[in-house]
């Protein structure tokens, strides 16, 4: 029994290394399956943005690559958006302005 104890707190450690290696808070974080769309921004609000028709929620956590805030867009910029599902709706995880874009 005591071998087992050894072991598993080793294993519990392990996993929480790798947790924090890979940036993530949640176990249900670890395993999100991220998907990644790149189109032409037709809307920009508040907390959202709609590319190609597809609407995308912009939280505190949404990351930006290229510029600073989703104030910095406008429509007719090229991004790819990094996104995951949540609830029935698509949340940003990050925003990357594309290479064709003017800015």
């Amino acid at each position: 029994m005591a071998r087992f104890t050894r072991w598993g707190l080793k294993g519990l450690a392990l996993v929480l290394l790798f947790f924090m290696a890979a940036g993530c808070d949640t176990v249900d974080d670890l395993f999100e399956n991220e998907k990644e769309v790149t189109g032409i921004v037709e809307a920009v609000g508040t907390n959202s943005l709609t590319v190609d028709g597809i609407p995308y929620t912009v939280t505190d956590k949404t990351e930006f690559d290229g510029f600073d805030s989703l104030s910095d867009l406008q429509v007719g910029d090229e991004v790819e958006v990094e996104y995951k599902e949540n609830g029935g709706s698509r949340e940003a995880v990050e925003i990357e302005l594309g290479a064709d874009s003017d800015d």
